[in-house]
């Protein structure tokens, strides 16, 4: 539905202008007929070209950015970065949406680099570019990450519990636990079904040797999400029976 009514909004624009371009060559051809005819219709032929000329780019962009949108629906991520980068080339509009998308799909070919550098191209960046911006960071191990991440504010339509996630991981590689565990737990009160969060949550208690926090923990995420079917599940079931510390697992994030 949602593919459908981009592909409408791009249409109907398109439709009128071609609209505007006939009831335009149609009026030129009026005002020239009874004076001269060939030449009415030839000026018909030629408002109908310039119309069509001057269409060409906009049906362009809207065919790349829809069949873009369409593979990335599909998940076939290098097609949808070559149409997006199509549809750049051809001054398509860089939208906060259409940049996101783009760094979403360069996020999953594990671009992160490219994805950083189109995040770069919005220069009214919104809380979640910023957040985007600290995730390509992290994940290319760039000290700016926990400065862009801690200037993430808390605002609404900003996935938070990605921010004190990363952040927690942060200070856990600084050897600061106990601010590690307080990010961790930030980050599923943001998102009670964020389980990265629980699992390196678990996983600090279980360094501490207190297996049955991590238990109490996990348990807690299961009763609340019994659907939920995670393999890693079992790893912290594992753990605290063994008594033992499970990987430091780095769990890859994509997001838009």
């Amino acid at each position: 539905m949602d593919l459908f009514v981009l592909a409408l909004s791009r249409l109907v624009p398109l439709a009128f202008l071609a609209s505007l371009t006939l009831i335009g060559s149609r009026y030129v051809h009026d005002l020239l007929w009874p004076a001269r005819p060939r030449l009415a219709r030839w000026a018909f032929a030629g408002v109908c070209l310039v119309g069509l000329v001057a269409l060409a780019p906009y049906a362009l962009r809207a065919a790349l950015i829809v069949a873009a949108t369409r593979a990335t629906r599909q998940h076939r991520w290098k097609a949808a970065d070559l149409l997006l980068s199509g549809y750049d080339s051809w001054d398509g509009l860089r939208s906060e949406e259409m940049l996101h998308q783009w760094a979403f799909v360069r996020m999953n070919e594990g671009h992160w680099r490219e994805a950083e550098e189109v995040l770069r191209l919005d220069t009214n960046r919104s809380a979640q570019g910023m957040l985007l911006l600290g995730l390509c960071q992290y994940y290319q191990r760039n000290p700016a990450a926990e400065s862009t991440l801690a200037g993430v504010p808390d605002m609404s339509a900003t996935e938070l519990c990605i921010r004190d996630y990363l952040l927690g991981r942060i200070a856990q590689k600084h050897g600061d636990l106990p601010l590690a565990y307080r990010r961790y737990m930030q980050s599923v009160g943001w998102e009670a079904d964020f389980f990265p969060g629980v699992y390196h949550a678990a996983r600090l208690w279980l360094v501490r040797g207190k297996g049955e926090r991590a238990e109490v923990l996990v348990k807690s995420f299961v009763q609340r999400f019994p659907a939920a079917h995670n393999p890693n599940i079992p790893v912290l079931y594992d753990s605290i029976r063994r008594r033992t510390v499970p990987p430091d697992k780095e769990f890859v994030i994509v997001s838009d």
